[in-house]
């Protein structure tokens, strides 16, 4: 029974693993949000710092003797404007550059290139407003779409300009490239021309509207998040990280949430998107995914198995700062049919609590960027701005998912008792 399963769910998604792990564009997203995080939580926290410390409604500066505080808003507000408003700009730079990567291009120019079609596909009164997360799918078009031009054009030797082996090769590189990103780059602004004079828009504007907002609707609902944690656990079990695998759909969407959560808080609204990473660290995968920290604590309560208490607690380190590989490979979760339905049911659980604790309003949403790696409560505690709710959930989340997992601990306590005896009894 157990075989006849498991190669049906290898037949359903190793395919769509193996797609996601090969595909070069895919895998260029993928790296482009992942080079991007480090900015993105710079961004989100200068934010957070300017609401604590300079604004005169919710920060230190209402307080007398720190009115000076607001005379340093702008420091905060411009780094937040840099990495998060302009977030569009960098992702098409950095999928052109990993694309230039694989291909074997020099990424600098091939992120360069990018750049310079994106801007010139935007509208010219309104640049500085359109390079933000509105912008993110243009940015994925641009770049891809850049790329396999440039990379085209450069298959045609006649059109390059070939400079004598004592230039320095990086002027040479440069001239090489110079016809294929020249037009390149004019095809770029030929369509964005032609484009508005035949419906006086831009393209950012169109993709926005019929591409963006309807994707990042559905994979941001209730529902769209809840069929991600059930595929990001199956692939888990199958022995491929889920959450990878799932951020190429995923991170686009949790990244625009959180800009318009940060645009809303700056307008005094409140944060309208509850799909952020924060969401995910808090009720998705707290302590691991699979919320595995309650397995080890279920296993530690009441596992009658040596060798599964002893990789508990080899694990339980790594799975307070949620890492989850040492449980799930070492246990092993992945393959095992006993604790295959708590791992996929215990984060569609929890991930729907916080759905209900968010749109409730007993939770605001998170503006400020989830650290990856940081211990939980510390890890909610700074994501969703020292609300104690967060903290509340945290245990409330261990404490479902603890429930979830205990009757199948007591499962794998019968199936070794009924092993030992089969052994016992072969002995004898």
């Amino acid at each position: 029974m157990l075989e006849k399963f498991t190669n049906f769910m290898e037949r359903i998604l190793t395919p769509v693993a193996d797609f996601m792990n090969a595909n070069k564009y895919v895998v260029a997203i993928q790296k482009a949000f992942t080079t991007y995080t480090p900015i993105v939580i710079t961004g989100s926290f200068a934010f957070m710092l300017n609401l604590m410390l300079c604004s005169t409604s919710s920060g230190l500066a209402q307080f007398s003797g720190f009115e000076w505080l607001t005379s340093y808003s702008n420091v905060f507000s411009t780094v937040n404007y840099a990495c998060i408003s302009c977030m569009a700009l960098w992702i098409a730079f950095l999928v052109a550059y990993s694309i230039g990567e694989q291909d074997g291009r020099k990424p600098l120019i091939c992120g360069l290139i990018s750049v310079c079609c994106f801007i010139t596909v935007l509208d010219p009164d309104n640049i500085a407003g359109s390079l933000n997360a509105s912008a993110l799918f243009l940015a994925f078009f641009v770049g891809i779409v850049s790329m396999a031009i440039f990379n085209g054009l450069m298959g045609f030797e006649r059109i390059k300009i070939k400079l004598p082996e004592s230039v320095p090769e990086m002027i040479s590189t440069s001239f090489n490239a110079l016809i294929p990103a020249f037009i390149t780059i004019m095809l770029f602004g030929v369509f964005a021309g032609v484009l508005y004079a035949f419906t006086g828009t831009f393209i950012n504007s169109i993709i926005y509207n019929v591409i963006q907002i309807p994707f990042n609707q559905v994979i941001g609902s209730q529902i769209g998040v809840s069929i991600i944690t059930v595929l990001s656990q199956l692939l888990w079990w199958m022995g491929i990280h889920g959450h990878m695998a799932m951020n190429a759909v995923a991170k686009p969407v949790r990244t625009a949430a959180l800009a318009a959560n940060i645009a809303a808080v700056a307008a005094g609204a409140m944060p309208p998107e509850f799909y952020t990473l924060a969401f995910v660290h808090l009720f998705m995968n707290l302590g691991g995914s699979g919320i595995v920290i309650s397995l080890a604590l279920a296993i530690l309560a009441f596992s009658k198995r040596a060798d599964y208490r002893e990789v508990t607690k080899l694990s339980f380190v790594p799975l307070i700062f949620g890492i989850s590989e040492p449980m799930v490979f070492g246990l092993p979760i992945m393959l095992n049919p006993t604790f295959f339905f708590p791992f996929v049911i215990a984060p569609l659980v929890t991930c729907n609590i916080g759905y209900y604790a968010i749109t409730s309003g007993f939770l605001t949403s998170s503006y400020v960027e989830s650290i990856a790696g940081a211990p939980m409560f510390l890890q909610q505690f700074l994501a969703f701005s020292g609300q104690w709710q967060a903290l509340l959930m945290a245990v409330i989340v261990i404490a479902v998912a603890f429930v979830i997992y205990v009757p199948f601990v007591f499962v794998s306590n019968k199936q070794y008792e009924r092993e030992q005896a089969k052994a016992a009894k072969l002995e004898a």
